[in-house]
């Protein structure tokens, strides 16, 4: 039988997980981005330098390929592209005209507005001036957010107004975005989860996270939640129904919601599974393994739904990352960390000791995650204090030596 090739749109350490499970199922695996360091390429048989968001160059290579199927996994950019060439192709994947729709926070809330569907006051905005005049609904406090990127970059919440406010939080947000534009929108009040899942023939199989944050930076997951089966119902029933409305019947989703007693809604999702360690940690707490069948699904094998979640121990997971810009001068190691959480589950770090770091203002500078067991009377928060204290943190600035260290809050209102 002809081995079948994949090719992966990313190739840095967020899409390491779907890379190292493509090579262990059997399958001829390239990579495909335009920075020849990126680590994904040890492990995958072939790599490309493209940017993953050059649509007409990838469709070209992958027709030079001869490839079988088309992924990627935690990038919005690449997403749009993988349903670029699957359309083009004939390969499985979300339609475009979905993804075109998910992948664009604008799109998505005008999809929305359309449909009835349950979300934030919002005005769209290409032009700052329009600060100045917004519609009477929006008032403070608001969110100014880039209406084409993710991993929370360029996100800002003015909690009064104040035009100069408005004005540099709208700024700090345009700077994000590749179209230039906006999405200023309500604030919400209510409880944040987020959930990764699959969807066959229209059912959603999803797993629903409790979601730990600093600021809007997501921090840390854990499994199980704490969401009543109530609210876990209407959370899952209106993903669902927001996917049908869309016309996404099979596939990868990655969702955001906001629930209260008055509602549920829908902030963002997108046809892809999300970073930061989630599916994996969905697979230790399940036994039920998104990762996999994402690359099934994108080499066209028959769909078949999950057996019943296991729900083994509890688990979480823990992204960290420095207050300040700086060079990491100390960062524990595996097997440092391990003997003070003997059920560290996986370590992984974006950075060296001595190299230049970034602040850690949105998920894409975090400098790595750590995922791990618990026993049933430990709590999350409980763990992640001991995690803190051993990973020993330290960065040079030029104001401090000590800038690793942030609170965390429940993402609840």
């Amino acid at each position: 039988m002809k081995q079948l090739t994949l090719l992966i749109l990313g190739a840095s350490l967020t899409q390491l997980p779907i890379i190292k499970k493509a090579v262990e199922l059997g399958y001829y695996v390239i990579t495909l981005d335009n920075i020849p360091s990126s680590i994904g390429h040890q492990f995958s048989h072939q790599s490309v330098n493209c940017s993953t968001a050059d649509q007409i160059s990838v469709l070209k290579l992958s027709q030079q390929l001869n490839i079988n199927g088309i992924t990627t996994f935690a990038s919005d950019i690449a997403t749009l592209t993988v349903a670029f060439v699957a359309k083009s192709l004939n390969l499985p994947s979300c339609p475009l005209s979905t993804t075109n729709i998910l992948a664009n926070k604008a799109n998505f809330r005008l999809f929305q507005e359309t449909n009835d569907l349950s979300h934030p006051r919002f005005f769209i905005s290409k032009n700052s001036a329009d600060i100045a005049n917004l519609p009477a609904h929006l008032t403070a406090p608001l969110i100014f957010k880039p209406i084409d990127t993710s991993g929370s970059r360029g996100i800002t919440k003015v909690d009064h107004f104040n035009i100069n406010h408005y004005r540099d939080a709208y700024n700090h947000a345009q700077q994000y975005s590749r179209s230039k534009t906006v999405s200023i929108e309500q604030f919400m009040i209510g409880t944040d989860v987020s959930g990764d899942g699959f969807l066959i023939n229209g059912k959603l199989h999803a797993f629903i996270t409790q979601k730990y944050k600093h600021n809007f930076i997501p921090i840390g997951h854990s499994l199980p939640n704490n969401i009543s089966d109530e609210d876990e119902k209407r959370i899952l029933t209106t993903v669902e129904q927001t996917c049908h409305a869309a016309n996404y019947f099979n596939g990868p989703i990655d969702f955001d919601v906001n629930i209260s007693a008055q509602h549920t809604m829908v902030i963002e999702m997108s046809p892809r599974l999300g970073g930061n360690g989630i599916p994996e940690l969905i697979n230790h707490h399940t036994g039920i393994d998104l990762i996999e069948m994402s690359i099934e699904y994108a080499l066209g094998k028959p769909l078949k739904a999950p057996v019943e979640s296991i729900q083994t121990y509890p688990c979480g997971s823990y992204i960290f990352g420095s207050e300040k810009a700086g060079q990491l001068e100390y960062i524990a190691s595996k097997q440092d960390l391990h003997k003070q959480l003997p059920k560290l589950l996986k370590y992984q770090l974006n950075y060296a000791q001595g190299d230049a770091i970034p602040a850690f203002d949105h998920s894409g500078n975090s400098l790595g995650y750590a995922l791990f067991a618990y026993a049933p009377e430990e709590s999350y928060t409980q763990i992640v204090s001991r995690l803190q204290s051993a990973l020993q943190l330290r960065v040079t600035t030029p104001n401090s030596v000590d800038a690793g260290k942030y609170t965390m809050v429940t993402e609840t209102h």
